[in-house]
């Protein structure tokens, strides 16, 4: 079988797989390689799919690069890094119904409500990370993360690496759990800390790590969980 028709049976391999089980079916090479065959369709980008996944780390990090990393490590054309920055930006970007407001967070109990009203809807887990200015204000809004009805990741070097762009002093994090209690696990209290004293070392603060459930939040750092229809006061969290 010549080397062209070998390509071209792969490429459809990974697309048959990816249709037919999704996202989890990929490993970073693959996805890469998927990716790459609608930036370089007439090329065989398999080995340069697995360069890219070696010299980046992941295909995740290879698609929160900066165009300039992506031009001198990648050595990728203008038309190849629009995609993949694309791609990033439609993966970060808060869908739609997380509507970004700015909202003074002055108390626990405020900021379990907002947190509550951007996940409280939600049917899978979402980790969104918000940037407080000195005044307890919003300013921005990302989303870090989208997981399943059971489980999300806590990326504690993306969350550092995205406060840092943003030059934001202090953050809060938030995530929900769909289908339970806004009961902290063993594993997120273990990524708060984790993420706490990532942030430490950068001087950045982490002011709450807030976990939505449909009836009410928990505060992990505060050790308060708040039933949101009651609206109980908490002590600021300052």
């Amino acid at each position: 079988m010549a080397g062209g028709e070998l390509h071209t049976g792969h490429r459809l391999r990974i697309k048959e797989r990816y249709l037919k089980k999704g996202i989890m079916a990929l490993d970073d090479k693959d996805l890469v390689e998927l990716i790459l065959t609608y930036a370089i369709p007439r090329k065989d980008v398999y080995e340069i799919a697995r360069g890219l996944v070696h010299e980046f780390g992941s295909a995740e990090s290879l698609l929160a690069a900066e165009p300039e990393e992506l031009r001198a490590r990648g050595k990728l054309t203008e038309h190849t890094i629009v995609l993949l920055k694309l791609i990033n930006d439609v993966r970060t970007k808060p869908y739609r119904s997380i509507v970004y407001r700015r909202e003074r967070l002055t108390s626990v109990l405020r900021t379990a409500e907002y947190c509550h009203s951007l996940l409280g809807g939600y049917p899978d887990e979402v980790v969104i990370l918000l940037y407080i200015d000195s005044n307890d204000y919003v300013t921005d809004l990302t989303k870090v993360s989208y997981g399943t009805a059971d489980s999300a990741v806590l990326p504690v070097d993306e969350i550092v690496a995205r406060t840092m762009h943003q030059n934001a002093k202090r953050v809060v994090i938030a995530h929900n759990h769909p289908s339970g209690s806004s009961t902290p696990s063993s594993a997120d209290i273990r990524a708060t800390e984790a993420l706490r004293a990532a942030l430490f070392s950068h001087g950045i603060e982490l002011a709450e790590h807030i976990i939505v459930s449909k009836t009410e939040c928990t505060a992990v750092l505060h050790h308060q969980t708040i039933n949101v229809s009651e609206g109980r006061a908490t002590a600021p969290w300052k």
